[in-house]
């Protein structure tokens, strides 16, 4: 009886890793996370706020507006798309709608999700 080979999935390796804040999940398993870095200018010496924004592949569509991540650098998914979602370091708190009554009783409150 021949024995069973077992395969094993080669690892991806990381290039960078970055931890972002998720500015937009409107995508199909895309969110774009915004990369906020300091810089030091040339010349003067004073330091300047940057940030960069970078498109993600959200595989499972986990990652909603707001949250904190940590991505890595992957193949190029897309024209844009070259980073991928390693986890979710800290969720993003459940936002609070403030309904006055009066938008209640018209009926121009807005509906829950």
């Amino acid at each position: 009886m021949p024995q069973a080979l077992t395969v094993e999935a080669p690892k991806r390796s990381l290039l960078r890793k970055i931890i972002g804040v998720v500015a937009s999940d409107k995508g199909h398993k895309t969110i774009k996370v915004v990369v906020n870095y300091q810089m030091r200018h040339d010349k003067y010496g004073k330091y300047l706020k940057r940030r960069t924004i970078l498109h993600v592949h959200d595989e499972k569509n986990e990652a909603k507006e707001g949250d904190t991540v940590e991505i890595a650098e992957c193949r190029p998914l897309s024209k844009t798309k070259h980073h991928r979602l390693l986890r979710i370091v800290q969720k993003a708190p459940e936002r609070a709608v403030v309904v006055s009554a009066e938008e209640v009783m018209t009926g121009k409150a807005p509906e829950e999700r």
